[in-house]
């Protein structure tokens, strides 16, 4: 345990970053954990200011790693990304964080009350600020019927349905209030209706953020000002959802396929 203790820490940036908005550039990266495994392949793809930009594909083509990359979880990266007009292994962890906002579809919520897990997002949010908050996510109905923003939850929000977490979850994510969103798979294994609120959300969001959607479901892609179709660590196809479809290729493929489950699940439920 010295031993490690006594490592080096990994050289960070210190520069900070500034500007109205953030886009994000990704140039020719490659990266992989281990040297006999290359995850990405020589990646290339924008996320602009205010755009709404989906990463779709099958698991394990690289989707989450391009999440763990932007948010500085993985940093040993060949090639250049570049967050604003800064590149990132020049960035402060602390300006990334705050600046970059990842909500997972398992993202942690602590023993506590719901007002302490909602200010690990801001420390000084006001009630009125988390209230907001709680409203745009539909959930402070449900609050006032407990014990409003000092209701207590159990470890991992246990008492809460897996709807309610991911959309406290997300209230939490829009009091942070950063120039960028990185939504990882966050839509997963919810019901419908917390599901179309989460979507919602995304689409407001996108009109002054800069938005990075992962999605293993296509139908919540449709509306994306790019769509960009991974597989096996490269870019497979990229495009609105129309030309892909007109392409018929990769994604047009997996499209039909989710969508035939879909309308088999419908007539087998009824």
């Amino acid at each position: 345990i010295f031993r490690i203790l006594d490592l080096p820490e990994p050289q960070q940036g210190t520069e900070i970053l500034s500007g109205d908005g953030l886009s994000i550039h990704l140039q020719d990266v490659h990266f992989g954990y281990d040297e006999e495994r290359e995850v990405l392949k020589g990646i290339t793809l924008d996320i602009p200011v205010g755009s709404f930009v989906s990463l779709v594909g099958e698991s394990g083509s690289g989707k989450s790693t391009i999440a763990g990359l932007l948010s500085g979880k993985n940093r040993a990266f060949n090639g250049n990304i570049c967050i604003g007009e800064t590149y990132l292994q020049n960035i402060s962890e602390k300006s990334l964080m705050e600046q970059v906002t990842v909500i997972r579809h398992n993202s942690y919520l602590f023993k506590g009350t719901v007002a302490e897990n909602l200010r690990m997002a801001k420390e000084d949010a006001t009630d009125e600020e988390m209230i907001a908050v709680l409203k745009k996510v539909n959930l402070w109905d449900f609050m006032t019927m407990q014990k409003g923003l000092k209701t207590e939850l159990l470890e991992k929000a246990s008492n809460l349905s897996g709807g309610q977490c991911q959309r406290l979850a997300l209230a939490r994510g829009l009091l942070h209030n950063s120039k960028i969103y990185i939504f990882d798979e966050a839509t997963s294994n919810i019901d419908i209706e917390s599901e179309e609120l989460i979507m919602s959300v995304i689409h407001e969001l996108a009109r002054t953020k800069s938005v990075l959607l992962i999605s293993h479901r296509l139908s919540n892609v449709v509306k994306s000002d790019c769509i960009y179709m991974l597989k096996d660590g490269v870019i497979a196809e990229q495009g609105h959802h129309e030309l892909l479809m007109a392409q018929k290729g990769p994604y047009q493929k997996l499209f039909d396929y989710q969508n035939q489950l879909e309308q088999y699940g419908k007539v087998a439920g009824a």
